[in-house]
């Protein structure tokens, strides 16, 4: 579909709902300015849940979903169609969210080595640990569990994490996983049969009556 760059992009959208992710990228590359935020809206909610999944905080959630944009369109001309967007747009989802969990690893273990000693860990003082909201629930039983698992989850590592979220929340295929990832169908099986069984692990002595 070839898209007039004088019509804005919004107004051909809702003429055509057919649009693809295809036909968007090619109007923003010819210089159609609304293109590229119709995809921001496409995909934004999506992109915003995946990083609060990986990193669990609402307003770092946020900063990273616009550094993922602003990563996306500064190398969308490098966008090839042997994949699809969607999955690209996931790659640097993911990469941005590691990426952010491994430098605030290492934030924490400086605050901790400068802040902190053996003799001081039983002095009752807090420590910096990531906060579980509590969200009431139609069913505390179901709710207790959510948050069980919540929790479980942010205790794996970021590469558990990762094929955890995308296989068992996002619903990717192996296929997909493998393309986001850049790495064989194998290994995603391999990593994800690692993560459920150490996930099993955090859980069940959680789960027993």
């Amino acid at each position: 579909m070839v898209l007039a760059t004088q019509t804005a992009i919004a107004e051909v959208a809702e003429e055509s709902p057919e649009l693809t992710d295809h036909d968007l990228i090619s109007a923003h590359k010819e210089g159609n300015k609304d293109a590229f935020s119709l995809l921001v809206k496409k995909y934004e909610s999506r992109v915003f849940n995946h990083c609060f999944r990986m990193v669990n905080d609402r307003e770092e959630s946020a900063d990273l979903t616009q550094e993922v944009f602003l990563k996306v369109y500064r190398n969308i001309g490098n966008y090839e169609h042997t994949y699809s967007f969607y999955t690209w747009l996931y790659r640097i989802t993911v990469n941005c969210c590691i990426d952010y969990i491994r430098k605030r690893k290492r934030q924490l273990q400086s605050v901790s080595l400068s802040f902190s000693s053996p003799e001081e860990s039983g002095s009752g003082k807090e420590q910096d640990v990531p906060d579980i909201t509590y969200t009431p629930d139609r069913h505390m039983r179901d709710h207790e569990i959510s948050k069980m698992l919540h929790v479980a989850i942010d205790k794996l590592s970021e590469k558990m994490r990762t094929i955890i979220l995308l296989k068992e929340i996002e619903g990717f295929s192996y296929e997909e996983i493998a393309d986001i990832l850049n790495c064989s169908r194998g290994t995603v099986k391999s990593r994800l049969f690692r993560a459920r069984e150490r996930l099993r692990e955090l859980l069940e002595p959680q789960m027993v009556v």
